[in-house]
């Protein structure tokens, strides 16, 4: 029989932190969006996302093309419309600090994909299996064993090596990923 990789442990709140920090992404961008909007009308959320200000400015020079005509930089531009873009910079400063990689669907709406498995911890080879299934056995029997006598969890974690450790914070036993190694 082929050796089939199982999952020792996921780093659940690694996962949740990279969850946040992509919904964060996201909300940059609805800030960004709304800052724009005082002033122009959105209409290529890809292109807007590859530089807030630039995209703005082209499109203020756009609806004032009389302005555009003077031979003007783009702050006097702006400077004479009285228009100032610097929260719109802020938050292309913060929104290009977020690393996580921003998509678009087939409307063009923006949206981002956590990759789960860089927090997945999985066995390596049929020994670990093995050790595993025995770790798994041993909560099982540790949960039923709870239900009749108590269980000192902390003298657990030192009689198995840290291997199997009671988690105080989510109140469950888990699988030290540790012993894996």
């Amino acid at each position: 029989m082929p050796f089939k990789k199982k999952v020792i442990t996921i780093d659940e709140e690694g996962l949740r932190q990279a969850e946040a920090i992509a919904e964060e992404k996201i909300t940059l961008l609805q800030s960004a969006m709304k800052e724009a909007e005082k002033h122009i009308h959105i209409d290529d959320f890809k292109a807007f996302s590859k530089d807030f200000t630039a995209y703005t400015t082209e499109k203020i020079k756009a609806k004032n093309e009389a302005l555009t005509d003077l031979n003007l930089s783009d702050d006097k531009i702006l400077n004479l419309l009285e228009i100032n873009l610097n929260a719109l910079y802020e938050l292309q400063v913060q929104f290009e600090e977020n690393n996580t990689k921003l998509y678009f669907d087939k409307d063009g709406s923006p949206y981002t994909k956590v990759n789960k498995e860089p927090f997945i911890r999985y066995t390596k080879n049929e020994e670990e299996n093995k050790r595993l299934e025995a770790f798994q056995y041993l909560i099982v029997s540790l949960e039923e064993i709870a239900k009749h006598t108590h269980v000192y969890k902390g003298e657990v974690a030192r009689l198995t090596s840290n291997a199997v450790v009671f988690d105080l914070r989510l109140n469950k036993w888990r699988i030290n990923p540790m012993s894996f190694r």
